[in-house]
């Protein structure tokens, strides 16, 4: 089984990311690793899953289903959002979004690794 740390370690490893926090969908945060230390991770993962209940109210109320993925983009930033089944969020804050391709890539091959981690496979 994989450990949490390492698995969020692989994220961090990707060059620009600059959080990778794994948030729990009542906005608890489970585990997180941050490169500077510079943003709350408690207070980024809690304000994200309001975001991402949000963004799946919205496509339900437009009849676009439900959200598989949130990508907020800001002047310094984009904040990466990616459900893992109906108990946790991957969260990643990133400087741009030139790899983001591999973050999203990455949440997908480690999606059955990051379940089982938690149990809730």
């Amino acid at each position: 089984m994989v450990d949490l740390k390492q698995m969020l370690s692989r994220f961090l490893a990707i060059p620009g990311v600059r959080q990778a926090i794994l948030v729990g969908r009542d906005g608890l945060m489970i585990e997180g690793m941050t490169r500077d230390g510079k943003e709350d991770m408690d207070a980024v993962g809690a304000v994200t899953t309001t975001s991402f209940s949000t963004a799946e109210a919205l496509g339900q109320e437009i009849g676009r289903g439900s959200a598989v993925g949130l990508l907020l983009e800001y002047e310094n930033g984009l904040v990466s959002v990616d459900p893992l089944g109906d108990f946790a969020l991957m969260v990643t804050l990133s400087d741009n979004a030139s790899n983001i391709g591999r973050v999203r890539h990455l949440v997908k091959a480690s999606r059955n690794e990051i379940l089982e981690a938690l149990d809730i496979a």
